[in-house]
Parts: C-alpha cells; sequence; structure tokens
C-alpha cells in the first residue's frame, strides 16, 4: 500500500521560512497533496505560523490544540454561527435550487451558541441517552457478524466500499427509524451536502448539489411527519416528544434539522473512522497483531487512531470581537478554520506525536469530536461501533492485511477524511 505524501516538502519548507511563509499564503486544502496527507503541512505551520490567514478561503487557520480547545471553551468569543455555512458562497443558480426544493433546516445545534444550544442540546440528549446506545449493542454486533459473514468471504475484499459504506448507515437508520432500503438514497444525499457544504464545486456543481440536498431535506422533513402521527421507539420519536421542564420542545422544523444533521454525521464520519482504523491498524502490523491477541486493548487502540488519523480534520468557528489567538491579532467577526488534525498532533499535548501507538495513556484527550458543550451527541455510537468491529474482525480474520500497492483516495473537501476504497485481503 503507498500513500502519496509530501514529506519532502514540508522538510523544505521547515528548512525555509520563506519557502513556509509562500506554502502558508497559498493554503490549499483542495489540493491533492493535502488530500493524500495534510499532516506534513499541519507540523511545518504549527511549529511556524500557529494562526494564519488564507486570502483564497476567507478564514484564519488555527494549528494549535491549546488554542483550540480555548475557542471551543468560548462561545462569548467563538460563535459556532458558521459551522455549517458552504465554503464557497452559494451561487444565484444554487439558491434558487435550495428555494424550489423547499430547503428550510433552522439553526438548531450544531451552529448555535447559548442559550439557544443550550435548550436544544438538553433535549437532544433526553432523547440520545446512554441507556439507547448501549441498547443497540446487540444489534450492532449481530449486523457486523452478518457483514462480515456475507461480505467478506472471499479472501479479498475492499474494507470501505463492501463492509464500511454501509454498516453505520444501517446502525443509525435503526436509531432514526429509517428503513434499510433507503441506504443507497440517504449515502448519495450525504455526499451532496457534504460537497455542497465543505467541498469547492463550481456552480454547476453547486447547482445540482443543491437540488439533491433539497430532496434530502424533504426526506427528514417526511420522516418527522411520519414519526409525529405514529411514534415508535426510536431517537426520532423521543426527540419531537422530549420535554424538560417548563422549556419549550423543539418544533418540527427544528427536529428536522437535527435529523437532517445526523443523516449525514451520524454515519459519513464513522465511515471514514472505520476506514482509518483499518488503514491504521494494518499498516503497523504489529498493533493488528497484539488486538487479535488481547481484545482489551481495543478501546485505547480507537481513540488513538481519532487522535492520529481522525475523521474530521477541522471544524468551523467565527469571532464575535476582535480577539488574540496564539498571539496573532484576530479581528470580529473573522471566520476560524480550526485544523483538529494539527492539534491531535500537538507535541505539547502528545509525546513523539507522529507514532501510532496503541497505548498512548492521554490518546483520549484528542480533539476529533470536538469538546465543551459541541462535543459530539454521536461520539458514543461511533466507539461502540467500531469496539465490535475490531473485535469481531480479529477474532474472525486475524490475517486480514492490506493489499499492497494501491493508493488511497480522498473526498475532496475541508473537514471530514477517510479512504474511499482501502483494499485488503485474508487467508480463506
Amino acid at each position: 500500500m503507498t500513500q502519496s505524501t509530501d514529506h519532502e516538502g514540508a522538510r523544505q519548507a521547515r528548512d525555509s521560512p520563506s519557502n513556509l511563509q509562500q506554502q502558508l499564503r497559498a493554503f490549499d486544502p483542495f489540493s491533492n497533496i493535502y488530500l493524500a496527507d495534510p499532516y506534513p503541512f499541519f507540523s511545518a505551520a504549527r511549529t511556524a505560523a500557529p494562526v494564519f490567514y488564507s486570502a483564497d478561503l476567507g478564514y484564519w487557520a488555527v494549528t494549535r490544540y491549546s488554542d483550540i480547545r480555548r475557542i471551543f471553551q468560548s462561545p462569548k468569543l467563538f460563535s459556532a454561527v458558521n459551522a455549517l455555512d458552504p465554503i464557497r458562497p452559494v451561487c444565484p443558480a444554487a439558491a434558487q435550487q435550495l428555494s424550489k426544493g423547499s430547503f428550510r433546516p433552522v439553526p438548531t445545534l450544531t451552529n448555535t451558541d447559548p442559550p439557544a444550544h443550550t435548550r436544544a442540546r438538553r433535549l437532544a440528549n433526553i432523547a440520545f441517552t446512554p441507556r439507547r446506545v448501549a441498547a443497540m449493542e446487540p444489534f450492532v454486533r449481530d449486523l457486523t457478524v452478518h457483514f462480515i459473514t456475507q461480505r467478506l468471504s472471499s479472501g479479498r475484499a475492499d474494507l470501505v466500499r463492501d463492509f464500511a459504506w454501509e454498516l453505520p448507515a444501517r446502525v443509525i437508520f435503526r436509531v432514526l427509524g429509517v428503513p434499510d432500503e433507503d441506504v443507497a438514497q440517504v449515502k448519495a444525499g450525504s455526499e451532496n451536502r457534504l460537497l455542497f457544504m465543505f467541498g469547492r464545486p463550481t456552480n454547476k456543481e453547486q447547482s445540482s448539489l443543491a437540488q439533491g440536498m433539497a430532496t434530502f431535506w424533504r426526506d427528514a422533513e417526511e420522516l418527522v411527519e411520519q414519526r409525529s402521527q405514529e411514534p415508535r421507539d426510536n431517537f426520532t420519536s423521543d426527540l419531537i416528544q422530549a420535554r424538560d421542564g417548563d422549556m419549550p420542545t423543539l418544533n418540527a422544523q427544528e427536529v428536522a434539522t437535527i435529523i437532517f444533521g445526523l443523516l449525514l454525521a451520524g454515519h459519513e464520519t464513522t465511515t471514514n473512522l472505520l476506514g482509518n482504523t483499518f488503514y491504521q491498524l494494518l499498516s503497523h502490523r504489529h498493533a493488528w497483531e497484539e488486538i487479535c491477541d488481547d481484545a482489551a486493548l481495543i478501546p485505547n487502540a480507537i481513540e488513538e487512531v481519532l487522535r492520529l488519523d481522525s475523521s474530521v480534520i477541522s471544524w468551523r468557528r467565527q469571532t464575535t470581537q476582535a480577539v488574540e489567538i496564539g498571539g496573532t491579532p484576530v479581528p470580529a467577526q473573522a471566520k476560524l478554520l480550526l485544523l483538529l488534525g494539527s492539534a491531535n498532533r500537538d507535541p505539547e499535548i502528545f509525546p513523539d506525536p507522529e507514532r501510532f501507538d496503541i497505548r498512548r495513556a492521554n490518546a483520549k484527550n484528542h480533539l476529533a469530536f470536538g469538546y465543551g458543550a459541541h462535543m459530539c451527541l454521536g461520539a458514543p455510537l461511533a466507539r461502540l461501533e467500531v469496539r465490535l468491529v475490531l473485535e469481531e474482525l480479529s477474532a474472525r480474520l486475524p490475517s486480514l492485511r492490506l493489499t499492497p500497492g494501491r493508493t488511497l483516495d480522498y473526498q475532496p473537501n475541508v473537514s471530514f477524511r477517510g479512504p474511499r476504497s482501502l483494499y485488503a485481503q485474508w487467508d480463506v
């Protein structure tokens, strides 16, 4: 297995301040080199320019752990209002498609600040309880065994397309109450939304993506309407019915917005996390052999993958006033790109940060799921899914190994990262 990298370019950047400044000015998270391996750039920038402005993107990039954690902890200074804004402004044709398709989500969870966020999150937590997540374990384990038995029987497979692509979608479908036969439709809708919001599509592409996103939104609205009329034992029904004292309940539009978000984040990030986990464990063969011998190592191995090779490498915030970040003055209303993938390899927090160590004592201190009030709602479910997959795969396919000579390919966007394919083989 080979992976396109630019480690030599990163070395030259560190050796030459003028080269680095040129790279910072030309920062392009959509370039093939960056998409293949952004970590050499993160390392160079974190050392020389912990905060820098990208005129091309219109964002201030933040690279260090302590700065990013402070930003997550300070909503009065750093608003989440732009967290889901399209990286590229919506063109008139795309805006027309959204309007024509009755696309009307409202700020609810991810892109709100207290007190609005506090209300929505408390009600979401009432519906998405630890008990609900724990109750999913038998289903997830049975589904994993079924996928292994049915899809990993020939001695070779694409671990992403044949396995990790659908399994997390089937899990979140069970949580939300979506029929299994909608997997392909929802996956297509998720890709539309991911590229629209986090990619850099042309006007023509953006218009087409907007049409697909509007369809995806109407599906979420329809699900909420169905569960309002016919409540069932699932998260959607519980979210509609969630109560907390005199706190106003969520209206149908707010519930649909949360469901719309989970129909992307609830499976795409886990698909990417599974792909990254397979890649790291099988690239570091000793680590795979260790978890095959001792399943108790699996939970911390997952945290180390989240740290070293997160499925979300950046997130966004906006300053509410002029502020200093890492010694750099940043103006009010500035858009921030928080480079989580860089923070998770900050040597100030993680000794020898480029090394993959499934026994790392503080691996769980990563920022892959965010931090503070906006900590990822689905983090416990994602951890459960990956743990059960690794338990079953390591027990059944200990000879699993990467197929040599394959190059990894990643979706062109600023935030979500995981291989689109990962070829492997094993002894039958």
